[in-house]
């Protein structure tokens, strides 16, 4: 479960030291899945607080290593509930930003909301989380009750193209407290391959991007995250490949392999 902080503010400061005060922003992603529940719409956190909310003996180090507080509430949900999303924060103050509101008419599969009283924005995904890669969360919001599936968590980490430090920490956080295999509790091998085996682009992004450089991290969990990036660079190389992949294979970097993310001004 997610652990709101008392007080503190998503960018590190007090509430009152800023012009607006908020709620705690996992305690407010907290109560919006209630109220989602209450209602019967599949509502799943995605990101740093869902990572935090999986890692209950590990999460302690994304301080440790300096991670910056989460800032925003991502979530995922299906696009044929958007109607009850946007009522439910609208219902609650959110307001659909107007660019946001704009880029629907081209396909944008994406909402970001924001409050008159928030200092962050809530940001969801419909159906997939299309960035620099794509992740499909088609019939896969009902597999876990508060967060995306623990592979799915790790797909939305490796598909960033230009990894920062906070992402390499929800990274390694997420790999010291859950394996890379079949088990139940742990991430799950088989969608891995399948979502890599079938995208070459993805592929290539993901071998580099689960090799970044690693933080400090204490001797205790050192040895166990480096034998679990091993594990997950080998699933990530070995995955069976379809012929799709292979065709794009055969263009390898001469053309784009990534989508260019276009920053949101909020």
């Amino acid at each position: 479960m997610i652990q709101p902080s008392d007080g503190d503010r998503a960018d590190g400061t007090t509430a009152t030291s800023s012009r607006r005060e908020v709620p705690d922003v996992a305690r407010e992603a907290l109560e919006l899945q209630r109220l989602a529940d209450e209602q019967g719409i599949a509502i799943r956190l995605i990101g740093s607080l869902a990572i935090a909310a999986r890692s209950p003996r590990s999460r302690h180090l994304l301080s440790d290593l300096g991670r910056r507080p989460p800032r925003d509430i991502d979530l995922v949900a299906y696009s044929r509930e958007e109607r009850r999303v946007s009522a439910l924060l609208t219902g609650r103050g959110y307001v659909l930003h107007p660019v946001v509101s704009h880029s629907r008419e081209w396909g944008v599969k994406r909402l970001i909301y924001t409050h008159p009283q928030h200092a962050y924005k809530v940001d969801v995904f419909l159906d997939q989380l299309m960035m620099a890669h794509t992740v499909d969360f088609a019939g896969r919001l009902e597999h876990e009750a508060q967060t995306v599936p623990l592979a799915d968590l790790l797909l939305s980490k490796l598909q960033i193209q230009r990894i920062t430090d906070n992402d390499l920490i929800d990274l390694i956080v997420l790999l010291a407290e859950v394996d890379v295999g079949d088990a139940p509790d742990a991430i799950d091998r088989r969608r891995l391959e399948a979502v890599l085996g079938g995208d070459w682009g993805f592929w290539y992004g993901a071998l580099e991007s689960a090799f970044a450089e690693q933080p400090a991290l204490p001797d205790e969990v050192r040895s166990v995250v480096a034998d679990r990036l091993a594990r997950l660079r080998s699933v990530i190389r070995d995955a069976p490949k379809t012929t799709r992949w292979r065709l794009r294979a055969r263009v390898g970097t001469r053309a784009p392999w990534f989508e260019v993310v276009a920053d949101i001004d909020i």
